[in-house]
């Protein structure tokens, strides 16, 4: 009976959608040109099955794009807006909303003021404030749902768990993994290093893989080296730079975005290791911890080894 449920909740594990870096958020940019007038950038996924719709005030007439243009993951349609008041106090709206796809929205004034926010499934208006003060606040939100809609990401840290041994072993393998891909999401978003986004990505679940062979071939929960995880870390920022990069940034307090956005990673890392733990602990109480850890592997490493085959055939498709 106690075999079923561990099966039962693999089951339902693995019926997860087997994808990765899913969190694509639209992304609405406004830029004042005249007292009047504004040009609209509006980009949203190409895995978003239906179409967003932006609802502008009452006192705006658009001239819709008939011929959106692809962007990378995005399709970019670029909208003329004209207004008879400022957009400022006024409510933006987006219809038709996907519960994994938010919407980035920067509005630059013509006084070289920036508003910016983001609207959510769940809220889709946003109140474009009288008084803007630029805050870039939102990246921390962004960062956080970004590591929790990556399903990669959530995997590595599932399997580094089943490698640690003792909370000191924690606390430095989560402190040298954090410290390398703070290094590369900075030095990429900068600019200073770049590297494919989508070969990026296939390393990325080859280094899965290779900590689902690590929980196979070990018998007991061990120590591991700290530059296995800092190596590791390395590989994941360059991952988390080309999300940023996606979502784009504005070039004021450039610093505080990325350190914001690090932050929102940190924090999801985190929520997931009490859930991690109990289940660990859970499983331990009905004497199935090797088993639970066994099928784990297995299943870490058949979705990621997936992911590797998807990831390095994209590569060679123009």
């Amino acid at each position: 009976m106690s075999k079923l449920v561990l099966y039962f909740f693999l089951l339902v594990f693995a019926s997860f959608e087997v994808s990765s870096h899913e969190f694509t958020p639209a992304q609405l940019e406004i830029t004042q040109i005249s007292e009047s007038d504004y040009l609209v950038n509006w980009k949203f996924p190409l895995n978003q099955s239906t179409k967003s719709r932006i609802n502008f005030p009452e006192f705006c007439s658009s001239e819709d794009d008939l011929f959106p243009k692809r962007s990378g993951k995005y399709l970019l349609e670029i909208i003329e807006l004209n207004c008879t008041q400022s957009l400022k106090g006024s409510t933006l709206n987006v219809t038709n909303m996907s519960f994994m796809t938010d919407v980035m929205v920067t509005i630059r004034f013509i006084n070289d003021e920036v508003f910016q926010d983001y609207i959510t499934s769940e809220n889709t208006d946003l109140v474009v404030p009288n008084e803007v003060e630029y805050s870039n606040f939102s990246y921390l939100f962004m960062g956080f749902e970004h590591l929790l809609g990556g399903y990669d990401h959530i995997l590595f840290v599932f399997g580094l768990v089943f490698l640690i041994s003792g909370w000191f072993n924690l606390i430095k393998t989560i402190t040298s993994f954090t410290i390398a891909h703070s290094i590369t999401l900075a030095l990429s978003s900068l600019g200073v290093v770049k590297l494919p986004q989508t070969a990026t990505e296939a390393v990325i679940a080859l280094t899965i893989i290779y900590l689902a062979y690590e929980i196979l071939d070990k018998k007991d929960l061990r120590k591991i080296p700290w530059h296995i995880p800092f190596g590791f870390g390395l590989i994941h920022g360059f991952g988390f730079a080309g999300a940023l990069m996606e979502i784009g940034f504005s070039g004021q307090s450039l610093f505080q975005t990325l350190l914001l956005f690090n932050v929102g990673i940190e924090l999801a890392q985190l929520s997931l290791l009490p859930i991690i733990f109990f289940l660990i602990f859970l499983f331990t109480k009905v004497n199935l911890k090797n088993e639970f850890k066994t099928i784990s592997a297995f299943a870490i490493g058949g979705i990621s080894c997936y992911w590797f085959i998807e990831r390095t055939v994209n590569l060679f498709i123009v």
